[in-house]
Parts: structure tokens; sequence; C-alpha cells
């Protein structure tokens, strides 16, 4: 028997398989039924589409019922321990257990018990009242109108500054629905004084409580970079005092004049209580030192509103000289006096002011010496404000974005009247600045005003010693042990 070779290639089933790429190879499965329709092609592919449905129906999963859980009968026990052990119990205010369900020894009270006492926290808010706020806290009318006499007998109720706090323990109420009754309220009316009230039958007795307070004034130096703002935050300077520095240099020397390496010094109001709270209050002292020497030095001189910053110089020279007085401090002429192309209206007219560009919300000094006669809105000028100098002199400022004086006010030269705004026919932040002589408007920078330093010798003195007050005062002396007592001298505070 011959014996076979098996290392010799088989080539039938190779051909075999050779014929079978080729033909699946020409075969189209994803035939486009909407061409060739009616033909062969067509025919072969319309069976296909067919077999992968049928395919895809035979594969389909089953949905056999699947088996319910079986209905069991409960009876009033077991439901009553199934619903204990719910969230239900929630509800009532308390975790879930059969201790919670209830029964019948559960009676209902006819109301809950309150509490025999009531201590609260209020807050007196800006706008606010303190019998409003005292009668959102439960305070009766009685009661409330009480303490308003108690606390006007202590302090001035308008010196109570929003956002101070007042403590209230209320009593028991006299009856279901009734008011509580209030037995004692603590605040602290002052920066340097807490009060206490407490009943005294049908009013309250007023217990004062002075506090030590520290009252040396924070003196802080330093030398400006690129920025002044910048070192005298880097310095420490509270953001109320750098703000006012700022403003008083840059209406008496423009910041652009300040260079770096020139030193910066500020003295500020300031006060420390022994628990660790300070207020911060006015900038009394601006100076700017350059090269060794002083140039600018200013003082607050005034009383209260009317205070105001003055050059040390003149203020001693007592001169008295005709002066182009801007309104706004460092402003830049943005639009002259005379005829011009109005850029809202699209045609000529006359410009009877000056337009002085400015930052909104930079404040607007008088140019002299006033009476208020015209605040409100005024046409095309928006917010105005219109000022007799006498004379047969007046002044306008329009555009402002708010006001800071009122009709038939005196004010002084230099003193803050409003703000830049944009309102009225404006395209920005600026001041709409006017003159009138004989009631006919003038070009404003062609007109100067008397400027006047001079004092007498009294007040002179004084400037001179609240001036060398200043200077005494140690850098960062205000940031040491507290001190209770003053530490400005021996002037009053209502001298200066």
């Amino acid at each position: 028997m011959a014996s076979r070779d098996f290392s010799a290639p088989v080539a039938l089933p190779h051909a075999l398989a050779a014929r079978m790429q080729r033909a699946l190879r020409g075969f189209d499965m994803a035939t486009d039924l909407a061409e060739d329709i009616g033909t062969a092609r067509w025919f072969r592919g319309l069976g296909v589409m067919l077999g992968g449905i049928g395919l895809a129906v035979a594969l389909w999963p089953g949905q056999a019922a699947a088996p319910a859980i079986p209905s069991t009968p409960m009876d009033a026990a077991t439901r009553e321990e199934w619903r204990s052990q719910t969230v239900q119990p929630l509800l009532y205010g308390g975790d879930t257990g059969r201790r919670m369900g209830p029964t019948a020894r559960l009676v209902p009270l006819a109301q809950a018990p309150e509490r025999p006492s009531l201590d609260l926290s209020v807050m007196l808010a800006q706008e606010d009242s303190i019998e409003a706020m005292l009668n959102r806290a439960g305070v009766s009318a009685a009661d409330n109108g009480a303490v308003r006499s108690a606390l006007a007998s202590a302090v001035a109720l308008e010196d109570i500054a929003p956002g101070t706090r007042f403590a209230l323990h209320l009593g028991q109420a006299a009856g279901a629905g009734a008011a509580r009754r209030l037995e004692s309220l603590s605040l602290r009316a002052r920066f340097d004084l807490d009060l206490t009230l407490t009943r005294s039958g049908a009013g309250f007795v007023v217990a004062r409580h002075v506090l030590p307070v520290d009252s040396t004034p924070l003196r802080i130096r330093g030398v400006a970079g690129t920025s002044v703002y910048r070192a005298a935050r880097a310095a420490g300077a509270p953001m109320k005092a750098i703000q006012q520095f700022l403003a008083a240099i840059d209406a008496h020397l423009s910041l652009d004049q300040v260079h770096q390496g020139d030193v910066f010094d500020m003295v500020v109001d300031y006060k420390r209580a022994p628990d660790g709270q300070v207020e911060v209050g006015d900038l009394e002292y601006a100076a700017i030192e350059s090269g060794g020497h002083m140039a600018k030095q200013l003082l607050r001189w005034g009383r209260g509103r009317d205070a105001q910053f003055y050059d040390a110089s003149d203020m001693a020279e007592q001169r008295a000289t005709q002066a182009l007085v801007m309104p706004v401090a460092g402003a830049r002429i943005s639009s002259g006096f005379g005829l011009r192309l109005h850029p809202i209206l699209g045609f000529a007219r006359m410009h009877a002011g000056t337009d002085l560009a400015a930052p909104w919300g930079a404040p607007v000094y008088a140019v002299a010496d006033a009476l208020v006669n015209f605040v409100g809105p005024h046409g095309g000028h928006g917010n105005y404000i219109r000022l007799d100098h006498g004379g047969a002199v007046s002044t306008g400022y329009g555009h402002l974005s708010r006001f800071a004086v009122a009709p038939g006010m005196r004010v002084r030269a230099g003193q803050v009247i409003g703000y830049v705004g944009s309102t009225g026919l404006s395209t920005g932040a600026h001041l709409h600045y006017e003159v009138f002589r004989g009631g006919q408007a003038v070009d404003p920078m062609s007109v100067g005003f008397t400027v006047r330093a001079g004092v007498d010798r009294a007040e002179l003195a004084a400037f001179r010693a609240r001036l060398g007050q200043m200077l005494h005062v140690k850098p960062s002396g205000g940031l040491g042990p507290v001190v209770t007592h003053m530490a400005m001298g021996s002037l009053p505070r209502a001298a200066y």
C-alpha cells in the first residue's frame, strides 16, 4: 500500500476558500433599497433586511411574569408595629421606634408650655427706630415707651448708631397671647458708654457704665512708592484715613507731584477700649515731605461738618488773593466755554460753561462762600446746584450724582456741596461748571475768586497750638498699651 505524503499542500480547501472570499467580497450586505428597484440586487437586499428583522425577533428575550409577594393579612397590633418602624414618627419630632406611636394613653395638650424666660439679641438696623425694633422682638407697647423714656434720660437717642446690639431679657407672659414682660435691657450706647436698664415697678432704672477709652491718636509715617495708597495700606493706615488723606492732599497739591521716595505723614483720631474694640475717627493732619523739605502740611480746622483742611503756611501768612479756584480737585478741562457741536443733540449751540472731566463720585467743592439757592433736577444739566456768592456773582454745578447741601444753606469756600456724576444730557462722568455775572454767563476760566487765609490772632494761636500737638504725636503711639487718658493736650475738642 502506497504511503500518503502529508507534507504536500491540500489544493482543494485553499481553492474553495479563495472562491468563498471572492463571493463574499462581491456580495452587497447593505443594499440601498432606494436604487435599482425590481432588480436581482434589490431583491437580494430586501431579503437580507427581512432576514435580519426575523433574526432579531427570534432572539428577543422572553417576558415571563415575575412571582409577586403574597399578600399577608395584618391585625391591628401588627399594623401598629409596622407603622412605628417607619419614618412617620419623625413628623412628631422624634426618632423612629414603637414608643413614638400614639396610644390610648396619649392626652393632647391645649397649648404648649412656654419658657419662663427668654434671652434675645437684636440689632438696630439702618433707617430703623428703637420702638420698631423692640416691637418686633415682642416687647409690649407699655414697656416700649418706658424703655424710650429711660434711654432718653441717659443718652441722646440719635447718638445710638445703627448696628448697635440690644441684649433683652424677657420674663413670663401675663397670659396666653400676651407680650412677655421685659425684665432688663443692656446695650453699648456709645464707644465709651454701656447702659443697663433694669425693671423697677412699671418703669426702668438706668445704670451707666463709663468705659475707660484710650484716645491717643494714631500717627503713621511712611515712604511713598509707586502708589501712595499702597504704601499707606502697607504701613497699616485705616482705609477711611487713606481716603481722606488722598482727597486732602489732592485738593491742595496734585497727587502727580508726589514722587517715589517722598514721605507721607498722617494723624488720625483713634479710640481703643480695654476689650480690644477700636473706633477710627477723622483724619486730623496730613503732610508730604519731599527731599527733606515740607512740600505740603495740612491741618483740619473747624467744627463738625464745617471742618476743612487748611495749609499751615497759608494760615500763618494771613493773605487774601484773587485766584482761579477749581471746583473739582485734579480735574481736566474736556470742553471749554463757547459755541460747540453738542455731543448728544448733534447740532451746534452755545456751551455756557466749562466741562471738567473727573471720576464718578469725586467731591465737588464750593469755589467761594455762598448761599445755596437751588438744588435739584435742571433739565439737561441733570442734578444741579446754584450758589449765590453776592455781588451779582453766582456759580452752577451740573450732572451731579448726588447732593451734599440743601437750599437755604450757607457754605464756605472749599466745602463739599455734591459729587461728580453723569445725570441729564451727559456722555460720561464730569462736572459742568458755570459762572454768572449780573445774570449773564461768562467763561469760568476767566473769573478769579478771593481766597482768604487770614484769621485773627487768637484763632491763629489756637491753630498753631493744635499743629504743635499733631507734630508731637509719636508714630504708632496709638498702638501701644491702652492708656485711659486724653493724649491730645488741654485744648477742648469744641475749640477746633
